[in-house]
């Protein structure tokens, strides 16, 4: 992508990015409820429906909206950003490769993180003999498909902007600033590889309240696990979102939450 610093804010981008996020974040709340229904330490349902779908609206709205904004200020300065919607929505530089050139890779990463998340899930339940459920691949959760497969278009959304186009680019930034990184070069590499390694770490690591709700305190086999799980995911996010743009990592994150929360439990109904 281009390292060169845009001009202009694209402040079309940043509200289609927010509205998307917030507009989206209802569809969770069936899922939500889907786990809350089976899980031994589900939360307390003291609110509505309608309030619950107010409640994540306002606050995907607060959180993603200044996520965004800073992510997109920042990740300009370091070449990084959405190039396809600045340049349709904010007439931004046209892109090098059109936006059908992203959806291989996008496809790819997902379909083989995914295979890996499967694989890790597969040694700790059959040779380490973790029997608790694995939320964050729908794996031994009794949870019905269309529930999770409706949260698979929010979750793109939110945790892209946030952990890539804020938490990523924020990390990159500040690290060629401490090591007064100019240009192209290794030293660009190096810090966008800490960035994304950090990312996915913290990725995965938030991923382990989901466990919460099935064990508290969560095992350290356990939250292992959902390291091991996610960090491969979050790995690929990022190399996407830094080579690709965020198109192709929201792309990406859509494509394995659909492997993984639609078709997987579907495939194993049918097999069973």
């Amino acid at each position: 992508m281009n390292a060169e610093t845009p001009s202009r804010y694209p402040w079309k981008t940043y509200l289609f990015l927010t509205l998307a996020a917030t507009l989206t974040s209802p569809l969770v709340i069936p899922y939500f409820q889907g786990l809350a229904a089976i899980a031994p330490n589900r939360p307390e349902m003291n609110f509505s429906t309608l309030a619950l779908l107010g409640i994540a609206m306002l606050r995907n709205l607060i959180l993603i909206g200044v996520a965004a904004g800073l992510g997109l200020w920042v990740a300009r300065r370091i070449g990084l950003g959405a190039p396809y919607l600045e340049h349709w929505l904010d007439g931004g530089p046209k892109p090098a490769q059109p936006f059908s050139s992203i959806v291989v890779p996008a496809v790819f990463w997902a379909v083989v993180t995914a295979l890996i998340a499967f694989g890790v899930d597969a040694f700790f339940h059959y040779h380490l003999g973790v029997e608790l459920p694995a939320p964050e691949i729908h794996a031994r959760i009794a949870v019905a498909p269309w529930r999770s497969a409706l949260a698979s278009f929010w979750a793109p959304w939110a945790e892209e902007v946030l952990d890539r186009l804020f938490l990523l680019s924020l990390v990159a930034w500040l690290a060629m600033k401490l090591f007064r990184v100019q240009g192209e070069g290794p030293g660009r590499t190096a810090a966008l590889w800490l960035a994304n390694a950090a990312t996915a770490v913290f990725f995965g690591w938030y991923h382990i309240s989901n466990e919460q709700m099935f064990v508290d305190p969560v095992p350290a086999i356990v939250a292992w696990r959902t390291i091991l799980i996610i960090v491969p995911v979050g790995l690929a996010f990022g190399w996407l979102y830094w080579r690709r743009g965020l198109e192709a990592a929201i792309l990406s994150h859509f494509a394995i939450d659909l492997v993984v929360h639609g078709a997987r439990p579907v495939l194993e109904g049918w097999m069973s």
